[in-house]
């Protein structure tokens, strides 16, 4: 069974596209076309329900595509131990953060990572929360970390969690949401919103905007700092704000859901060898997190 053929399968399936799957994939549309005939062929089974230009997966389709994505997976994870086997070492390492921890607890464990693993070199890019997992399952990344909204049931992936981090609603002090003792939906609808904004095409119903009136950032600390200068309330990791509440610049709104707690996560593909210096880093997020 050609490996590239069920690639070509779960990346049409996933995206409901074989236009799609040929932009994602870089590849020719009539060679993805020919890449699933052929998969049909030597299953003697078709994959998916064509009508004019649209395809949806037959019940085959659905049947087989767990298991075929277990197979790009077991493909990586032999490529990986026989690269160890020879002692091919990863030399290089890219990692995606969000900024829900702030910047300069970040600096301090990069520069001490560095110092730690000599050998290895470590690129560090940050990006949206909504974005982390998708960075990984596209290997764009090695590993990513940040809160996790919405994990789901992708054997790609593997979710690691770190600690739990509590995200509160908050609004600057003195804001008409801080004085009210209860503040409904029609409230917070009403009032502009800074919120996540993030490039993946997967909808994370976690990261909607609720606010009918709404301005988006991939940074949690240009949502702080729309929520200081322009009147808007947000959703922020308590380890960015916890000063600014102590020093009750910020309030937190009482609403249902003022404070929610997230895993924060390390994201990896499966499959992945387990890294001495991600397990390092994992222990050092994991005491910092310990305090809030």
């Amino acid at each position: 069974m050609n490996l590239a053929h069920i690639q070509a399968f779960i990346t049409v399936a996933r995206l409901d596209s074989v236009s799609a799957a040929a932009r994602h994939l870089d590849c020719n549309r009539t060679k993805l076309s020919m890449a699933i005939k052929a998969l049909e062929k030597e299953l003697a089974t078709e994959l998916f329900i064509r009508s004019g230009n649209n395809l949806s997966l037959s019940e085959a389709g659905k049947a087989i595509i767990k298991d075929a994505e277990a197979l790009l997976v077991a493909e990586s994870r032999i490529k990986q131990i026989c690269q160890h086997v020879h002692g091919n070492f990863n030399a290089e390492m890219w990692i995606a953060r969000d900024d829900s921890i702030p910047d300069d607890v970040w600096q301090q464990l990069s520069h001490r990572l560095n110092n730690k693993y000599p050998a290895t070199s470590f690129n560090i890019v940050l990006a949206s929360s909504g974005d982390l997992a998708n960075l990984v399952e596209t290997s764009q990344v090695d590993f990513a970390f940040g809160v996790d909204y919405e994990r789901e049931d992708d054997p790609r992936i593997l979710y690691t969690p770190i600690a739990k981090i509590r995200m509160m609603s908050v609004c600057k002090a003195g804001h008409t949401l801080s004085r009210s003792r209860r503040v409904s939906d029609e409230d917070l609808r009403n009032t502009p919103q800074a919120s996540m904004a993030y490039l993946n095409e997967k909808e994370n119903p976690e990261l909607q905007p609720f606010s009918r009136k709404y301005i988006g950032f991939s940074s949690f600390d240009y949502i702080l700092a729309t929520i200081d200068t322009e009147g808007a309330w947000g959703v922020l990791p308590e380890p960015l704000i916890r000063d600014k509440l102590r020093q009750q610049q910020l309030s937190v709104i009482k609403h249902t859901y003022g404070l929610t707690q997230e895993d924060y996560c390390m994201f990896s593909a499966s499959g992945m060898e387990a890294s001495p210096a991600m397990s390092w880093l994992c222990d050092q997020l994991s005491d910092y997190l310990f305090d809030f």
